[in-house]
């Protein structure tokens, strides 16, 4: 237990120097993510002469600050990592060591995360003082499972970056299928729109859909829009996402394993 402790804290301050070091990437990466606050001045627009589907400016105001900071806790980038490692040969050096791939990639996006938040508070601060503030959930009950469902929002988007990744064992590049799953990320995930402003039986669709689970859901709980029901309902889909596409990722990497090795890689 002890040498494994040690084996994460040496890839954790691996993954601290590296986000450190490209710190103006990341800031990049940062800036990338701000399309929740472009829609933020759309529908604060479009409110202005009243709620839409329950939603005034303030409601959309917190909506989209809150979808932006979600972004930021539960961003990952293995898909991009695993890609060009399989195609390079660079999975090989990482197999001689005596640490899991998977978690190599894990701890190293875990670790960038902080420095991730810290470079994105100053666009969620400018946000919050330009809008008067946001609406956040009074239940002290939600707000104790929030750090929960954003830790979920988190693995689910990378046992699903790492399932589409594994694919690169097979074919050439397998990030342009994950733009794919990008594209109904945004539109389905609540990226662009509230999920419960959908046209009625589509909204029902999207909220059952992992990409709702992995950004809608954590950013509707922030702030308030459900109830404890409903957050028990969420996070158990959200477990429920997560192991399914789990066991697919580690399918799929223990059958690439064997294609790679059987390459000759």
């Amino acid at each position: 237990m002890s040498a494994a402790l040690r084996k994460l804290g040496a890839l954790w301050r691996l993954g601290v120097a590296e986000a450190t070091a490209y710190r103006a990437s990341l800031l990049v990466w940062v800036l990338t993510t701000t399309f929740p606050l472009l829609s933020l001045v759309l529908w604060r627009a479009l409110s202005e002469d009243g709620p839409i589907g329950g939603y005034d400016q303030r409601g959309f105001d917190s909506y989209f600050v809150a979808a932006f900071l979600v972004r930021q806790l539960s961003a990952s980038w293995v898909i991009w990592d695993l890609d060009r490692q399989v195609r390079t040969g660079e999975l090989s050096v990482l197999l001689l060591r005596p640490v899991n791939p998977v978690v190599h990639h894990a701890m190293l996006n875990l670790a960038a995360l902080p420095l991730r938040s810290l470079l994105a508070a100053p666009i969620g601060i400018l946000v919050l003082v330009a809008t008067g503030g946001v609406e956040l959930a009074e239940d002290p009950r939600i707000w104790l499972l929030a750090p929960l469902a954003v830790i979920l929002a988190w693995a689910l988007n990378f046992v699903t970056q790492l399932a589409i990744g594994c694919l690169a064992f097979w074919i050439t590049k397998a990030s342009s299928l994950y733009d794919l799953w990008l594209g109904a990320y945004i539109v389905l995930a609540g990226y662009v729109i509230p999920t419960s402003l959908f046209p009625a039986g589509l909204a029902e669709v999207a909220r059952a859909l992992p990409f709702h689970a992995a950004l809608g859901f954590p950013t509707e709980l922030i702030i308030g829009r459900l109830s404890l029901a409903e957050v028990g309902w969420g996070l158990g889909l959200q477990a429920a996402w997560l192991l399914a596409l789990g066991l697919l990722a580690a399918w799929l990497w223990r059958t690439g394993l064997r294609a790679y090795g059987a390459f000759g890689a």
